[in-house]
């Protein structure tokens, strides 16, 4: 955005009150400014509207370029959300696979502590007969030979149980890990939660990953589709403010060369007026680096902080309410005047 001369932002157009007021001739936005400052706001002015330009134009390019999107997305029956979370779905089937592994892994250490179970409980029986005679045996139908072939094939099945469990519980909780690690080493985990390194137990990973596929990944293409919406808004205020500034610029080289026109054309018709006008200028100037002499100095004075010396409050009242002298007048410190009651641009140019 312009500033003016004092350092303040420039007002766009109308705002430095184009118009007349009555007896005092036509407004002049930048009767105050030097000519170098002029010269400043001619040449600066359209290189600024040129970058106000394109960036406007490439806020309204992205803008229709995600309109379009958006557009194709429900055309085909879905989202630019559902589009960017269907990996992840991909994603969670894998893990899937992974956790039925484990499910199955789970089952067979299950079976097989079974089987070890029931030959533990044989070999019990077993051996509450290890100390019979052979009598005794053969009248409860067996033998010293075939009860040690009982027990040795009990204490074998037992061993097997109990190893083939230890094996499938091993298996469980690498499948698990193979689970985790996907979902987890994947550039979805922290959408999906997944930043832990170790893996949960099989019941934990099972319920985690029903939370994601239910939960997280929906919540997810949501926030893509609503952000979508913010973003096109926001390009929208983007394309907007740049065109207003674009406009603005030019209007203040405008209005800069016209004040440029006017002055060389007052110095060639009356040099007497260009003459007050420029001492106008200069105290105008003056006024204006004093009072900002004041403000920069009064933190260094706590005392009078409500109490400004009175030369700052008349230059700012001058500045806000506008100088009606014949010399010069100003606007908010932005918008002098400088024609005289009388003696206006109009009667210079013979208007």
């Amino acid at each position: 955005m312009a500033q003016d001369t004092w350092g303040r932002r420039a007002q766009g157009p109308g705002a430095a009150g184009a118009g007349r007021d009555p007896g005092l001739g036509p407004r002049r936005p930048y009767g105050g400014h030097t000519n170098q400052e002029l010269t400043r706001l001619i040449t600066t002015g359209p290189v600024d509207a040129l970058r106000e330009d394109q960036d406007a134009a490439a806020a309204e390019e992205a803008k229709a370029t995600l309109l379009q999107e958006i557009a194709d997305a429900t055309a085909a029956g879905t989202s630019r959300g559902q589009i960017e979370v269907a990996p992840i779905y991909l994603l969670l089937d894998r893990a899937d696979e992974h956790l039925a592994v484990a499910f199955t892994e789970q089952a067979r250490e299950k079976a097989a502590a079974g089987v070890a179970a029931a030959a533990d409980e044989h070999l019990r029986v077993l051996s509450a007969a290890d100390d019979k005679g052979r009598l005794a045996l053969r009248m409860a139908g067996t033998s010293h030979k075939e009860h040690r072939q009982l027990s040795k094939q009990a204490k074998e099945r037992r061993a097997g149980g109990w190893q083939e469990a230890a094996d499938a519980r091993v298996a469980a909780s690498r499948a698990a890990e193979a689970a985790w690690k996907a979902v987890r080493d994947s550039p979805h985990a922290t959408v999906l939660g997944a930043t832990p390194y170790t893996a949960p137990d099989v019941d934990t990973l099972a319920a985690r990953l029903t939370e994601m596929r239910e939960q997280r990944v929906p919540a997810r293409a949501q926030q893509k589709d609503a952000g979508d919406q913010k973003r096109v808004a926001r390009l929208h205020a983007q394309a907007t403010t740049a065109r207003e500034s674009a406009a603005m610029y030019r209007t203040i080289t405008n209005e800069a060369r016209t004040e440029q026109t006017l002055r060389t054309r007052i110095a060639e018709q009356d040099p007497k007026l260009h003459e007050s006008e420029v001492r106008a200028r200069t105290e105008l100037q003056r006024k204006a680096q004093e009072a900002q002499s004041v403000r920069i100095a009064a933190p260094e004075q706590p005392s009078d902080t409500n109490h400004p010396p009175r030369a700052a409050q008349a230059v700012s009242e001058a500045l806000k309410n506008g100088f009606r002298a014949p010399a010069c007048c100003a606007r908010g410190g932005v918008a002098p005047r400088l024609e005289p009651r009388g003696h206006t641009a109009d009667s210079v140019s013979g208007r």
